[in-house]
Formats: C-alpha cells, sequence, structure tokens
C-alpha cells in the first residue's frame, strides 16, 4: 500500500489553494494521512476526492463527528503495521527534542513512551507541527514528518517549496521517502 503523508497544510479555503505537484503526487497513493493544522475541513474534503483520508487534530483545527478525523491521537493499521498519528510529538509527555535527530529525555524505553501516547505500542509515527521534514528510526520504530506542502519550515531557503511523504508498505515492510516540491507558482485555479 502506497501512503501519502502531509501536515501543517494550514489551508484557509476548499483545499484548491494547495500546488499542482502535490495533488499529481497524492493520485498515485491509496490512501492520505494528514498530521494535523490543516485549519479547515475543506482541505480534508478535497484531498478525499483523490483517496480516502485520515486525520488527527493539529492546534486549532475544527472538530468534526465521524471517523475521518481523530482528536488528538490515532492507530491506523495496514496489515500487522501500526502508524501512530500526532500533530505534536510532544503531546503528551515527555517530550521529545526534534531538530536534525530525535532525542528521548528520560525515556527508560519507547514502547512505554509510545503506549503512553497512543494508548499501544505503534511501529510507524507520523507527526507534523514544525513544519521540517524528517525520517529516522530509533529503537526499531520509524519516525515520519511530512514537513509543510506550502509553508516549509525554517531550516528552508527563502524560496524552497514545500514537503510531504510517502511511506510505502509492502508485505509488513516499511519504506519511506521524502518528496521535495519544485514546481514553482503552479497552484490549481478553480
Amino acid at each position: 500500500m502506497r501512503i501519502g503523508v502531509v501536515g501543517c497544510t494550514h489551508e484557509l479555503g476548499d483545499g484548491k489553494g494547495q500546488p499542482i505537484e502535490v495533488l499529481e503526487i497524492l493520485s498515485t497513493v491509496d490512501l492520505i494521512l494528514h498530521c494535523g493544522d490543516l485549519e479547515t475541513l475543506g482541505i480534508l474534503d478535497h484531498l478525499e476526492t483523490i483517496a480516502p483520508v485520515k486525520a488527527v487534530r493539529g492546534y486549532g483545527d475544527p472538530h468534526e463527528l465521524g471517523d475521518r478525523l481523530a482528536e488528538q491521537t490515532r492507530v491506523i493499521k495496514i496489515d500487522d503495521i501500526r502508524i501512530g498519528m500526532i500533530h505534536d510529538i510532544n503531546w503528551p509527555g515527555p517530550s521529545v527534542v526534534f531538530s536534525d535527530t530525535l532525542e528521548f529525555n528520560k525515556v527508560s524505553s519507547i514502547d512505554s513512551l509510545l503506549e503512553q501516547k497512543f494508548g499501544e505500542t505503534v511501529d510507524v509515527i507520523c507527526f507534523s507541527d514544525t513544519h521540517e521534514e524528517f525520517i529516522g528510526w530509533y529503537q526499531g520504530k520509524l519516525f515520519v514528518n511530512p514537513g509543510s506542502t506550502a509553508h516549509p519550515g525554517i531550516r528552508h531557503k527563502k524560496h524552497d517549496l514545500g514537503t510531504l511523504a510517502i511511506l510505502d508498505i509492502r508485505k509488513n515492510v516499511v519504506s519511506a521517502e521524502i518528496v521535495y516540491l519544485k514546481y514553482i507558482n503552479q497552484y490549481k485555479k478553480v
């Protein structure tokens, strides 16, 4: 299964203001995960025209009844792989220091930390909040931050475009990649 992971879209309209390249890339996936800071349900509606969507709320995001948008955390199971989704990796504690690497302070076991955050242990952790893309392994767990499709973080140059992530799950093996957007000033006009 091919999964698109996005976060921090901060979309104020109906989702049609995302760069065309985002829509082209996501048209190749079977499922889209949104890690919060969507700002409006319209972005989920729009993404859902491409593939099924599962999301978690970021700070100030709207609430929605049903299964599409979870409050703070959720776990998605694909085959035997459990994907934990959360907007801010530091919520709830203990905190995780995230820069170019992940640092776990005062954590005796990564499984106990993940059980605190998700209510169960997970294999993959998808988070956003920082707008900085990241893929890294820690004690056998894959951590993925897709960055932001339209608002890249402070490590990026002034005119850099955004990022998203692709997870590929085949025979219970997970791989991940960051996709760096490259089309300049091309937005879908409606």
